[in-house]
């Protein structure tokens, strides 16, 4: 079979190039099926670029993060992914020997990595046309910026995990050590390093560790908070505090009886919310009077409202698919007792779950925003009314079988679902095996004479 031409070799190369790394392993896949001397060229090429696409990694594995958005939307330093690609085929143009080297793990090869990011620094400020022909200026001064502290970000990051986990001094002096060197290439060298630190970082809660470490002030009759407040970190707080107050608004604005209510987002969202208030406390103390002081507080305040309202919904929802009728005791006195008669209202009964639901799941995220006791105090009264009710919903069924209907069955099943999602197990399955008990005495009564 003949061989690829070179136009085909030319649109197979520009296709090849073009690929994510996951479509590229998925087509090596299927041209390793592929028999005859064009398969074969095809899984050379695909090879190549495998290879140059490794190499790429190891030379630019500091700053890689910064060519992907982030996963949680908080805003960073980051530049388009098309960028990489012309970036790297810049920066090995007059040097391709060196690229074998990559492929060892040693001092020479991270030598030869840090010299390929200048090399694409220097291509990026003498050739932009060539590389990032429609940035604007300022966002290809950062990109070059950022790779002439490729080699102080590739000695800095493994110490990542000391930095945001069981913290030492001696892993807060190599952060300090990275910064002071950063700083020493370029003014803002030590802003742009703890970009790309952010930028390594999945959870952006974590950055604030790294600013408790970085903070300065060693000597000087500063608190944590003012440190922070006059330094470069100061912008890593907002952002955290930025997207701690969207997503409380959201917690506390959440609608569960909307059509598209989701109970999961409105989850994470608390517990998010939580965590980082909880990080805050461990790390970052904050003074009440400052700025973020009274934006923290004012986070908590507005979940914990909202979380109030909720409660005092839940109980009215439970109240509404709970009817009750009046029944004479002696005289003209009379008792509220289970009303069995007619079907449930679907709407009532899904408001309760859903309230319910609500009521169960915020336990633990309640107590950082101060209103667990309140959460705790509904769930108890809820469990109390649920189970008294149906209690006394079963014992009408046993004596009285012209209740025993099925709109009666579904609305005491019902009161047994509304305890599970609150909470209460065990009154739940206790609920649940008397009215399967009193289903198999009702089939195996004889019937009335």
């Amino acid at each position: 079979m003949a061989d690829l031409s070179v136009a085909q070799r030319a649109a197979l190369a520009r296709l090849i190039e073009r690929c994510p790394d996951r479509i590229l392993s998925q087509l090596s896949g299927l041209a390793g099926t592929m028999a005859g001397d064009r398969a074969a060229a095809l899984r050379d090429m695909i090879a190549v670029e495998a290879l140059d696409r490794r190499r790429r990694s190891i030379a630019f594995a500091p700053l890689l993060p910064l060519f992907r958005p982030r996963a949680d939307g908080l805003p960073g330093l980051g530049f388009p992914p098309a960028v990489l690609g012309r970036l790297w085929r810049a920066a090995t143009r007059s040097e391709p020997e060196l690229l074998p080297q990559l492929d060892r793990d040693d001092d020479l090869s991270r030598m030869v990595a840090d010299r390929l990011c200048l090399s694409a620094a220097v291509a990026l400020r003498d050739r932009p046309e060539e590389v990032w022909a429609d940035a604007d200026p300022s966002q290809a001064n950062d990109l070059a910026a950022c790779l002439d502290l490729a080699a102080v970000a590739r000695r800095a990051l493994p110490h990542l995990p000391d930095w945001v986990g069981r913290s030492t001094p001696e892993a807060a002096a190599e952060l300090k050590l990275a910064l002071r060197q950063a700083a020493a290439i370029a003014p803002d060298g030590a802003a742009r390093l703890l970009e790309v630190v952010f930028a390594h970082l999945a959870d952006a809660r974590l950055i604030l560790r790294v600013a408790g470490l970085a903070a300065p002030g060693s000597g000087r009759d500063l608190s944590p908070e003012t440190a922070l407040g006059e330094s470069e970190l100061r912008v890593f707080v907002d952002r955290v505090l930025f997207a701690l107050a969207r997503r409380a608004s959201d917690a506390a604005a959440f609608d569960p009886t909307a059509a598209d209510a989701d109970l999961d987002a409105f989850k994470a969202d608390l517990d998010w919310c939580a965590e980082t208030l909880a990080e805050i406390d461990m790390v970052l103390p904050l003074k009440p009077d400052s700025a973020w002081g009274k934006a923290v507080r004012q986070a908590r305040l507005k979940v914990a409202v909202g979380l109030s309202e909720r409660f005092s919904a839940a109980e009215r929802a439970v109240d509404a698919v709970l009817p009750v009728e009046r029944a004479a005791l002696v005289g003209r006195m009379t008792r509220p007792t289970p009303r069995l008669d007619g079907a449930v209202e679907a709407v009532a009964a899904a408001r309760a779950r859903v309230l319910s639901a609500l009521v169960g799941i915020v336990r633990g995220p309640a107590a950082v925003f101060g209103c667990e006791a309140e959460r705790r105090q509904t769930a108890e009264a809820l469990t109390g009314r649920l189970a008294a009710w149906a209690d006394e919903a079963m014992e009408r069924l046993n004596d009285d079988q012209m209740a025993d209907g099925p709109g009666a069955r579904k609305r005491i099943a019902l009161t047994a679902e509304l305890l599970g999602l609150i909470g209460a197990r065990e009154a739940s399955r206790t609920v649940r095996r008397r009215l399967m008990a009193a289903g198999a005495a009702s089939r195996v009564s004889p019937p009335a004479a």
